[in-house]
Order: C-alpha cells, then structure tokens, then sequence
C-alpha cells in the first residue's frame, strides 16, 4: 500500500467505474503448464515450479505493512518503528501462521539505508530484513519481498527525466538483494516495484485507460524499463535466482495502469516464472474513501465482479497467474459489513483462484477512516477483527486439490493408419478418463517430447522413406496443476519405400533480367513433376509439369537476384508418392542502365544521368579522354543517379559510358558498357556597354561602345523602313565605333547593337543595346 497520509486526499469521490475507482495493478505474463508431475507444496525445497503452479500453493497472505517499509528515522535500524508499530518479531509471524495465512508480503524501502552512488545497502539492514524474511520461511511459509515507498527523484522516478538514475537504483538494489538471498527457493517471490506512478501529480492515481496523456505515456513506457531491470538484474545475479517467480505492475499497481495499450511486459530468460501484481481495494467508496460508504450493498459486488471478470478475461483465461498483493476493507464501525466484504470478495479470489495479500497496517480506529488497515495487534497479538480475518481465511481457501491423481488408463490399439516416404499418421483408442496425451520419439540416444494433445492421434512429418521409428505414448489427467500418467505404450512404424525416381541433372539453363529456366533430365516411368520456389519464409510450389517436360521458365522476377528453386518427381499409388527434392540456385541477370542521357550542360561542363536500379551495388561512369577511358565515378550506392563532368572545353563532345555492378559477398557482377556523346554549349557573351553617339553631322551619325573582352565582335543595326537593318559587323572585338550614313538633317534615328562569340561552328550572341541619336540641323 501506497502512504496514504499521501493519497487519501487526493482520490477522486465522484469516480464510479471500477477501471478509475479501484487501486489495482494487473501485469501480464504466459505461464504454460509443464508435462513433468507438479510439486507439492509443503516443508521440503521449492524447485522448479511455473508461475502458474506456484500460485495455486501460495494461498490467502498477510502484508507486514509500515514497519520494514517506513522511512521516518533516517537510515539506522530505528525507521522500522518510526511509523510508531512495535519490531517486527518471530511471535508476531507465528500468531498470522496460526491464523491460517498461507503467505506474508514484506514491504521494505531500501532507498534511505544506501550509501553512495552506486546505492550500497548498508549490510545491517540487509541482515534485519533477512531474520524477518526467515521468520516466515520456517514457518513453512511463502515471502513476497519487494522495492516500497523509494519512489522519488533521489532513488526511482518513472518519467524519462529520472530514467537513467531510475534504472541504476533499481538494478543496484535487485542486484544486491538477489544475491543476498540466492539460496533461497521458490518460497521467496521478489516483486519489482511498489505502485510506480508520477507522484505529486494530477496524474498520480487516474488516467483515461485508453487515452492516457503524454506524460503517462512516458511514466509507462520508464515503468516497462525499470520491470525489466529488475527482471534482468534478478536473473543475473544466480544461484536460485534462475527460477525464481517474480511478480511485476503496472502503473499506480492500478487495473489501468496493466491494461493500457503501451504497458508491456519483460522478457524473461526463465519462461513462465512471472507474475501479475494487483493491488485492489475495491470498491473503492466502500474499502478506501473514508468518504464514501459504510454499507457493503449488493451494487457494489458488481464492480468485485467486475474486478475478477477482468482479471479471468485478460490474464486467467490465457493461462497468465496473478495475486493481488493488497486488499482491505477499512474499519469505519461497520464490522458486520466488513464480513461481507470478506465473504464475497475473498470467495470471488477462491473461486478464480487468485490469492489475495491482506494490507495491515496495524491502524485499527483512527482520525481517518480510509487508514484504518489494522488487523493484527502487534502489541498483544491478538486480532482486532477476528470476525472479519476468519472470514478472509475462510472464504478464501480454495477448492482442495489432491496430491495424487488416480492415473488413467493406458492406450490401446496404437495403429498406423497412414504412412508415406516421409509421413506417418499414428491414432490409438480414446482412453474416457484421459484428458490429454503425450507422445515421446527416440532420437539421438533419448526419448524426446514430441507432441502433447487432448485428441488420440500424431502426425510425424519430414521423416526418411523405409525408416522404422520408436515412440511411446501415455495418457494423462491433470486437476489444477496436479498431474497422474498412465504407463508408456511403445510403439513403432516405418516409411514407406522411396518408389518415386529422383531429379537428375537439376541446373539452370539460362536467366535474363526477370527469369530463370530450370532444365532437368525426364524420369522415365514417373507421372509427372513439382516445381516449387523459395519465398516469404516458406517452399511455395510455382508449378506441376508433366513427366515429358524438362524445362520451365519462372518469370517475373527481379533483376540481379538468387532464387532458390526444387523439384521432385510424383507419381500416384493409394496417395501421391514423391522422389527426394533436387535444388538449384539460380540468379537474374543484372539489368543494365537505363535512360542514360545528357541532363544539362555549360560551357564548361555536361550533366548526365540514368535511371535507378534498385538491384544495383552502383555504377561505374568513364569518360574517353586523352585516347583511353578513365574512370568519373563509382558510386556504393544504387540511388546516385546523376553526375557532372566539369573542366571540359566549350561546344565540344564528349563521350561518356555507364554500367551497373553488384556485390554479394565479395563476388561482383557487372554489365556491359551503355555509352553516350554529349556536347558542352557555346561560350557566354556578355552585353556591350557604353553604347551611345560618338559624333553627328547633317548626314552622319558615328556610334560608340566600351569594349567586351567576352566577344568574338559586335553587330550594329538601324531601325528604318519598319524594321531592324544591319548596318555594320566587326570580326574583332577592338572595333569600337560605327558610321552610320545617308542620313536627314534634325532628325532622330534609333540603333542597337549586340555582341556576339563564334566557337567552331555555335555563336552565341549577348542581348541588344539601343540607342537613339539626333543629326544635326
């Protein structure tokens, strides 16, 4: 249980369903039922029992609450009783043994009794919690031992913020503890983490299930981390340590906090040792709310039915265990109710066999009726409610489970009823009283588990033709992990004879870029072939030929890539009788580049590129130069599919050539060579400058310009007549003035000029320039 100095003003009164009203945390995990005979509960070793086994012993249990878990006093030996209960003593886990209670959770926070960084637990404390767990455990009794009320910034926080120091904190403290106790048996449960939640929050205890908001989502996903250091740091640390049962919450230890979308459960090295933690004080207003009711009414037992319901739904029904760790009623005067919340509630855990830790804090009448968790009175040891505590132990004991099954009846009439090359199907007689079978085969010099089936009969499949194999078999009935057998059955059939000739010469005669032919010598005598083909994980048949055929094409596939292909030869008999496989790798051809053409180009350089091949290493691009080729670029990636070769000399061409390769381990295919002339442009010209009248007479006009160092010469033109005339074009930049003559006195005449660079037989020209010019009167 959570401090609820804490919690209690924080719940929320107005919740009504079950999912938002009660504190309980469910934690998933398969447990599945092993074929060997389930051990017995009692005084002796604890070994190798499932989650789901051990739960069926570990019965109704008592919580040692706010004494090894309180943390007032600071770190010496002092904080057990700083939360004003007595030390705990050997007296007080007899008086709860002879109670009845099968089981005792021991709450401990380690957090304020480390030292250093690395958060060493100070060996004193170890050592108290150690004499407190073996009380229990020589009193034949289960101990649940877990991290409690170290939730906080300077030990554990489940939020991203906190998740590295989180992380460290609690896989120091399982690491320390399971090594501590790594002797110890499965009489000793570890529990990772008490109610992990966003303490100080308004998202402490209440989110939406299945809209939980972003924060939350953060704390639970630090929650699946911190499960699974602990789960890791437990396992590693050895010893007994490897099958031992650990039970793991969720958020809060609440329903929600399990049943939400983004909680996930460890992986576990050990299959089937972990355990669903719960907590549940349900109904809420009526077990925890000291505001709420007094009266345990016949509505409220629907929300315990809701409670268990879920828990067979989710985790029961899929073979999962799970105990709820906490559960009270508070006292608020109401002892006749009280029974009745015991009487429903605990008979509700006896009936879906989960068992339930009833929280004690030893508060029996207090200021606030939502704490009042005293059960056991630590100081006379004697019951405050012994009405109420007969009635947990009472109702839930469940239904007696026999150590010994009486065996059922061996099989009889085993036959083989069908048999191929690699197949034999074997059935026997139903045994009545059986409700399962288990069928071993000799192999590799022992008898190896082969099948487990509640129906009379086994298929043995991919076996070698005329080839005898040895089974047994035995029937078996199980009562809620109890197992009783019948004696073995031995038996033994053989193959049929391989009667079906095999595929010769199996190879690839040829490939393109998206098929592979197969060819393969005729079987003379047989009916016909399988052809099948490698893909998605499995053999897929991709044709049925007949036996005159000796070739098939497999088109549609993809260039560049190994196929694995088989083919056996059929025939019919009473089934279909086939020869062995023969197999053939085969690969495509690697496509060659596509679209391989010019981009752009300058004057200086040209742009090339092709199309992707996906199947592709890269490409290899060379450009002829200097009488040879050399090599531009090879790429290590199929997705660069452009280059540029730069330096080159305008309007001139080039040519250029491209192939794909590809490597697979350390082998490289290649293409031919696709080759391409691309031409770099003319050379820029700039436009003239400086364009204006130099001199005019009554007739003439003389024009003038700067200068362009770009220009091969310049063309100057009038316009007259409606349109644009030549009237002049130099050869040489250095020609800088023009006359233009036959003119009118006092009339104004317009002119352009434009420069213009010849390379070979390209000219480029710049834009035109005007000017307008007056001659004189």
């Amino acid at each position: 249980m959570a401090n609820y100095r804490e919690r209690g003003e924080k719940m929320s009164t107005a919740k009504k369903t079950l999912s938002v009203i009660t504190a309980v945390a469910i934690f998933a995990i398969a447990a599945l039922m092993t074929m060997c005979v389930t051990q017995v509960a009692s005084a002796a070793e604890m070994n190798g029992n499932t989650a789901t086994e051990l739960v069926s012993f570990i019965g109704t249990g008592w919580n040692l609450g706010n004494s090894l878990d309180a943390i007032g006093g600071g770190n010496s030996l002092s904080s057990e009783t700083s939360w004003g209960n007595p030390k705990t003593t050997k007296a007080m886990i007899d008086a709860v043994k002879a109670q009845g209670f099968n089981t005792v959770r021991v709450p401990v926070s380690w957090g304020n009794h480390t030292t250093g960084d690395n958060f060493t637990i100070d060996s004193k404390w170890l050592a108290r919690v150690k004499e407190v767990v073996d009380y229990c455990i020589d009193n034949d009794m289960y101990v649940i031992l877990n991290i409690h009320h170290d939730t906080s910034t300077q030990y554990y926080y489940p939020s991203s913020t906190y998740k590295t120091q989180s992380m460290k904190f609690v896989k120091s403290i399982w690491t320390q503890v399971a090594k501590y106790f790594k002797d110890y048996d499965q009489h000793l449960v570890f529990e990772t983490l008490n109610e992990p939640r966003l303490v100080g929050t308004g998202d402490e205890w209440w989110f939406p299930v299945n809209n939980p908001n972003s924060a939350v989502r953060d704390s639970i996903s630090v929650i699946n981390t911190l499960n699974q250091t602990a789960v890791d740091a437990i396992r590693a640390a050895g010893g007994k340590n490897t099958d031992r049962c650990i039970m793991v919450p969720g958020y809060g230890a609440s329903i929600d906090g399990c049943t939400t979308p983004t909680f996930k459960l460890p992986d576990d090295s050990t299959p089937n040792r972990l355990i669903v933690s719960v907590h549940a004080y349900t109904p809420y207003n009526f077990a925890l709310n000291a505001n709420g009711t007094a009266e345990f009414t016949n509505d409220l037992k629907n929300e315990v039915d809701y409670l268990y319901s879920t828990i067979k739904s989710h985790f029961i029904d899929e073979g999962i265990p799970a105990i709820i760790g906490e559960t009270s009623a508070s006292n608020k005067n109401n002892a006749a109710e009280r029974v009745k919340w015991a009487q429903y509630y605990m008979g509700k855990s006896a009936e879906y066999g989960v068992p339930c830790m009833l929280w004690d804090n030893n508060a029996f009448n207090g200021s606030d009726r939502g704490e009042c968790h005293g059960h056991l009175n630590r100081s006379t040891l004697g019951w405050y409610d012994k009405a109420f505590v007969d009635a947990v132990i009472k109702y839930g004991k469940k239904e007696q489970i026999p150590e010994k099954l009486t065996p059922p009846a061996s099989v009889t009439n085993c036959t083989a009823r069908h048999t191929t090359t690699t197949e034999i199907f074997i059935n026997w007689d139903k045994v009545e009283d059986a409700d399962g079978y288990i069928t071993e085969q000799y192999k590799g010099g022992k008898w190896v588990q082969i099948n487990d089936s509640e129906y009379p009969a086994v298929d043995l499949y991919n076996l070698k033709p005329d080839t005898v194999y040895t089974l047994r078999i035995r029937a078996y009935k199980t009562q809620k992990g109890i197992y009783a057998y019948s004696d073995y059955v031995r038996f033994a059939a053989r193959t049929s004879k391989l009667v079906v000739k095999n595929v010769t010469n199996f190879k690839v005669k040829s490939a393109t870029t998206n098929s592979v032919t197969l060819q393969w010598d005729k079987c003379e005598g047989e009916v016909g072939y399988f052809v099948e083909r490698y893909k998605n994980g499995s053999w897929c048949n991709i044709a049925e030929l007949p036996v005159d055929t000796t070739s098939y094409t497999e088109k549609g596939l993809i260039n560049g890539t190994t196929y694995s292909f088989r083919i056996r030869a059929y025939r019919y008999g009473d089934t279909v009788l086939t020869g062995l496989y023969s197999n053939v790798a085969g690969t495509t051809t690697l496509a060659n580049v596509t679209g391989f053409a010019k981009q752009s180009s300058t004057d200086s350089s040209i742009t090339v590129k092709w199309n992707r091949n996906s199947c592709a290493t890269g490409y290899v691009l060379e450009q002829y130069t200097g009488g040879k080729w050399v090599q531009l670029t090879k790429t290590a990636s199929n997705t660069n599919t452009s280059y540029t070769a730069k330096n080159l000399k305008a309007s001139t061409t080039y040519t250029f050539r491209i192939k794909t390769y590809k490597t697979v381990n350390g082998k490289t295919t290649e293409t031919a060579y696709i080759r391409l002339a691309a031409r770099t442009s003319a050379p820029s010209v700039t436009n003239v400058t400086g364009f204006t009248k130099e001199s005019v007479t009554q007739t003439t006009a003389t024009l003038k310009w700067n200068k362009n160092t770009t220009a091969t010469g310049y063309i100057v033109e009038q316009y007259k007549g409606g349109k644009w005339t030549q009237i002049a074009k130099t050869t040489s930049n250095s020609t800088l003035t023009c006359t233009a003559k036959g003119l009118k006195a006092n009339t104004t005449y317009t002119f352009r000029i434009r420069a213009y660079k010849t390379s070979g037989s390209s000219t480029k020209y710049s834009n035109y320039v005007r000017a307008a010019v007056t001659t004189a009167k």
